[in-house]
């Protein structure tokens, strides 16, 4: 796998490629060059003019605010990392250390020899993969000999990348060199753990992390019960299960959306598990009620968050974030039903009664923004570029500066919320980019996974692990 730092490097240099060609000019690579002063010069205007307006654009090209963030003051929690790389990714990781976020979430598993991967799915194949395309469960796949031959899957185009998805301590080493001040890792637990194997991550993370810069939640209660008593002190969040009314329209959305999607039908048969989980789950596992708030109390002892989808937070938040509040207990929420909802949701819900955290999948500058913007300072330069972005108003989607000199002719802008809009306020909403076609990925016949084997001729094998 190339090294963390090379790929830092690397990504700048494309990154600032970006912005150079965004300026309609060619990049030299002599810094007294003529044309590269001009760039030079268009580069700092147009910083100039985002300043103004209260963000700047890091080198990896996310937006982030120069100061406190107009976002509801939420706790922003990145959904298994950034939305730009592959889930649970080392790169997803860093990017959304990069982007500010408060807390990067993410998702680990046991293997069949009791190492602790970064994984979501019990098995492979939506998440990662490998080129056989047969689904493997993760607690059945030895570590040591076989998860080198797994990949990340870009979940744009269905296609394996390069990269073999991390161990914890490899990722847990990662957020702790990147990491800033402010920022914790959010280790959600998918196994049912032995005592043993609890012990074992919750060391990894504080040998790698740190105190007070993780903490633990999970959807099984028994893992958070059993993690109170080997770690007093830890904070911890107890997830409940999503909606069964989430879950149905999650089934009902992919049937209707996806029916030829290979990675719907690979992941069908999970689905109708989910499903039929929450359906039979779906009443004793809610404890959004005050009675059931004390009895969840009791069982973690005190120091933990609570954690709902959003569709059963805006059933009971009237009474439940008062007693939460007067319990100190932070409460956040997710969706299953799609960033928006999730999104839309937060807005339509009054302030007071606002979660304390969110999980999402998107960055922070394209959530806050539907929430609220920085008041637009003057900019005093002359550079065009700038003055054509600091004159636009305020609601204009920074991440789509590039898009400006083709609407600019018929004066339109693009807006925050996917928008495309006239000076002349009139507004349009900007047809969706056409779906690029996913390559027949189906998986055949499941095998029991006691009948198959990843091991390969060894000469084949060595050859494999050189390209890691």
């Amino acid at each position: 796998m190339m090294r963390l730092s090379t790929y830092i490097n690397i990504l700048s240099v494309s990154m600032l490629a970006i912005f150079l060609s965004a300026c309609n000019s060619t990049p030299k690579t002599v810094a007294t060059d003529p044309v590269s002063v001009k760039e030079q010069q268009a580069l700092s205007a147009r910083a100039d003019a985002m300043a103004a307006r209260g963000f700047y654009q890091t080198q990896l090209g996310n937006i982030n605010y120069l100061s406190e963030r107009q976002c509801s003051n939420f706790n922003l929690q990145s959904h298994r990392g950034s939305i730009r790389y592959p889930e649970n990714s080392l790169n997803a990781v860093i990017d959304a250390i990069d982007n500010n976020f408060d807390v990067i979430e993410i998702d680990v598993r046991l293997t069949r020899d009791d190492v602790w991967v970064v994984h979501h799915d019990a098995r492979t194949g939506r998440e990662t993969g490998t080129v056989d395309n047969k689904q493997r469960k993760i607690e059945s796949i030895r570590y040591a000999k076989e998860w080198g031959f797994l990949r990340h899957r870009d979940q744009q185009t269905g296609l394996l990348t390069g990269d073999v998805p991390p161990s914890f301590k490899a990722l847990a080493t990662t957020f702790s060199r990147y990491r800033k001040p402010h920022q914790k890792l959010n280790i959600e637990i998918k196994s049912r753990a032995s005592v043993a194997d609890l012990k074992m991550l919750d060391y990894l993370a504080y040998q790698y992390i740190g105190t007070n810069n993780y903490f633990f939640s999970s959807l099984e209660l028994r893992n958070l019960t059993h993690l109170r008593d080997i770690n007093p002190d830890i904070y911890m969040m107890y997830i409940q299960s999503p909606s069964k009314v989430s879950m149905n329209k999650l089934a009902a959305d992919l049937k209707r959306g996806a029916q030829n999607d290979p990675i719907y039908e690979r992941n069908k048969e999970q689905l109708a598990s989910m499903q039929s989980y929450a359906n039979r789950r779906h009443r004793e596992t809610r404890y959004d009620r005050p009675v059931k708030l004390d009895s969840l109390a009791q069982q973690l002892k005190g120091n933990f968050g609570y954690v709902l989808d959003i569709r059963h937070y805006k059933q009971s938040a009237a009474q439940l974030k008062p007693s939460a509040n007067a319990r100190k207990i932070n409460i956040a929420t997710y969706s299953i039903n799609g960033h928006d909802y999730h999104e839309q949701s937060l807005l339509a819900q009054a302030k007071r009664l606002r979660p304390d955290s969110v999980i999402i999948d998107d960055s922070v500058y394209g959530f806050c923004s539907v929430f609220g913007l920085p008041a637009v300072k003057p900019y005093q330069g002359t550079h065009p570029i700038a003055k054509q972005i600091a004159n636009l108003p305020n609601d204009l989607d920074l991440m789509r500066l590039d898009e400006l000199s083709a609407y600019q002719e018929n004066q339109l802008y693009p807006a925050i919320g996917g928008q495309l809009k006239s000076l002349n306020a009139i507004s349009y909403r900007i047809k969706p980019a056409a779906v690029v076609p996913v390559p027949n990925l189906e998986v055949g016949a499941r095998e029991a996974d006691e009948s198959f084997s990843l091991e390969t001729d060894p000469a084949v094998e060595l050859e494999l692990r050189k390209q890691k």
